[in-house]
C-alpha cells in the first residue's frame, strides 16, 4: 500500500504543468496561483504582499477584510499586454464574496496587470488589489 501511494505521488508531481499555458513564464504562473489561493482562502491582508512597492505612495491595507468571505474566484486566461514586451501581462478575475456581518453576497471584477523588472524572476501586481465593499 505504501509503495502504491509513493508511485501515485511521483506520477502526479511529474505531471504538473503550467496551468496558464506554455507561453506564460513559470514564475508569473506561480505568482498568479499564489495570489488566487491567497484570495480564495481568505488571507486577504496578504494580497498586499503582491503589490509593487512605491516609496512615494505606500500601500495601505484596507480595513474590514476580516468581514469578507470569498466564495468563488474565477480567472480569465493570462495574456501579454504587448506582444513585443514579455514583462507585462494581464488577467481578469471575477470574485464572489459575502460580507459576513450583513450576509450580503457580492461580486467584483478585478483587472490585474502583472509586471516584472528583472527579466521575469519576480512579478508584482501594478493595479490595485480587489476592493470588497
Amino acid at each position: 500500500m505504501r509503495i502504491l501511494l509513493i508511485v501515485f505521488t511521483l506520477l502526479f508531481s511529474a505531471c504538473q504543468t503550467n496551468m496558464y499555458g506554455p507561453d506564460v513564464p513559470s514564475e508569473l504562473a506561480a505568482n498568479l496561483k499564489l495570489f488566487e489561493d491567497t484570495v480564495r482562502w481568505g488571507n486577504l491582508e496578504n494580497m498586499y504582499l503582491f503589490v509593487k512597492r512605491d516609496e512615494d505612495n505606500p500601500v495601505q491595507v484596507a480595513e474590514g477584510l476580516e468581514n469578507v468571505r470569498v466564495t468563488n474566484y474565477e480567472s480569465s486566461p493570462v495574456r501579454r499586454i504587448d506582444e513585443e514586451d514579455a514583462s507585462r501581462w494581464t488577467q481578469t478575475a471575477v470574485i464572489d464574496y459575502v460580507l459576513t456581518d450583513r450576509q450580503i453576497v457580492r461580486q467584483l471584477i478585478n483587472r490585474q496587470v502583472w509586471e516584472s523588472q528583472d527579466e521575469g524572476e519576480n512579478w508584482f501586481l501594478t493595479t490595485p488589489v480587489p476592493q470588497f465593499r
